[in-house]
């Protein structure tokens, strides 16, 4: 009786093709690497960002940032990149230590060259690099001039090999299709996207469009991405003006910005709010409203700093210095043509510590951070002068 059961109990022989799947030619694939080896050990999730102690961004992944037109997208992800970069921003920290020097590859499609710059140097602002030199962990791809939507993938999928990067930001997922309804084209675009983050061992964060109409993601391309990807994160305009009086908050600028996990695979992230405050740049920084000193005088202050340092950072000082003369034609050329706030940068600028004056009356460049330019010119054995003198040698 046994022998006939384990008899029974035998998988049938693989002969020949079962005449219903005939057409469907499976027969002869490989699957023998498909089967799950049950000696591999588990290896538990790795996350590259946390926020208030919970771990998100895994690592080989997908994650999408999402929002309507305009409502702080770029934003957001200039502030995880800064986090990445520099270890911290606001409470976002970067946690991934298997890796202590990431390489972040931002990737723009759609905005001019002026507005990728604007991005360059937020982003480096808010990490506290130079964003007036190339940076080995920060790399910038430029695909709005592309005009062939594949195209634009191959060379994202190129520069991808080339950089090698940790953390890849892709803005956006839209411009590298060219039917964002057609499910043959879009399928396969989101699988070369997880499939890229999981070979690279990075993260992927790419900016999907929401439905003008509803809060979902953007055509079919939105609905197989909302099914696959590890997280979604949502950015919204918030303006007070146009929120009921009870729902106002003192708290909080006329305008702000409201970051909220909508998806996630592991533990739910807080929301966070964030606002941009203008720089002397021009170009805006996010500023995450939970983190800004609660003392006005000393917010003031501090971007009146920050301000002036941007300003006096980008002239081509040397180690004899400059005269005022020279800085304020310089702070024109800059776009500051008020005499007012040429003499308000430069007495912030003394007052911190920023520039000073030696003993003839010359200014130097010292920095918050109290350190000389990088592009200081080599000192040469003699100090020039207008005279007819000739040179010691």
């Amino acid at each position: 009786m046994n022998e006939e059961n384990n008899n029974n109990s035998q998988p049938p022989q693989l002969t020949e093709i079962p005449e219903f799947l005939q057409g469907e030619k499976w027969f002869g694939i490989d699957i023998d690497d498909d089967f799950l080896d049950f000696e591999e050990p588990y290896r538990p999730p790795r996350y590259t960002l946390s926020r208030l102690g919970v771990p998100f961004a895994n690592v080989g992944e997908l994650h999408i940032i999402t929002g309507k037109p305009g409502n702080g997208k770029t934003g957001l992800m200039s502030q995880l990149m800064a986090a990445i970069l520099c270890g911290k921003f606001g409470n976002t920290e970067y946690v991934l230590e298997e890796r202590p020097k990431p390489i972040v590859l931002y990737i723009d499609t759609e905005q001019g060259k002026d507005d990728t710059i604007a991005v360059k140097n937020r982003v480096c602002s808010l990490a506290g690099l130079d964003y007036t030199k190339p940076q080995e962990q920060f790399v910038i791809l430029r695909l709005r001039d592309t005009e062939d939507a594949k195209d634009r993938w191959r060379k994202i999928l190129k520069a991808i090999y080339i950089v090698q990067p940790t953390d890849i930001f892709l803005d956006g997922l839209l411009d590298i299709v060219k039917d964002y309804n057609d499910q043959v084209e879009c399928q396969p675009i989101v699988r070369e996207c997880m499939m890229a983050a999981t070979h690279y061992d990075a993260s992927l964060w790419s900016v999907l469009h929401e439905n003008p109409l509803v809060d979902k993601l953007v055509g079919t391309l939105g609905s197989i991405a909302q099914r696959k990807v590890a997280e979604i994160f949502t950015v919204k305009k918030i303006k007070q003006g146009d929120l009921k009086p009870t729902d106002r908050r003192i708290d909080r600028p006329d305008i702000y910005f409201q970051v909220k996990q909508v998806k996630a695979r592991g533990r739910d992230v807080a929301d966070w709010d964030f606002q941009y405050i203008t720089n002397a740049g021009g170009w805006g920084q996010p500023v995450e409203l939970g983190e800004m000193i609660e003392d006005p005088e000393d917010e003031r202050k501090r971007r009146e700093n920050e301000e002036a340092d941007t300003y006096f950072k980008q002239y081509n000082w040397t180690q004899y210095g400059t005269t005022y003369t020279d800085l304020e034609r310089f702070l024109r050329t800059k776009g500051v043509t008020s005499n007012r706030k040429i003499a308000g940068l430069f007495n912030t600028a003394l007052e911190s510590g920023i520039i000073y004056k030696d003993e003839k009356k010359k200014y130097h460049y010292k920095g918050l951070k109290k350190e000389l330019p990088d592009d200081r010119v080599e000192s040469i054995p003699f100090e020039p002068n207008n005279s007819n003198e000739e040179a010691p040698f």
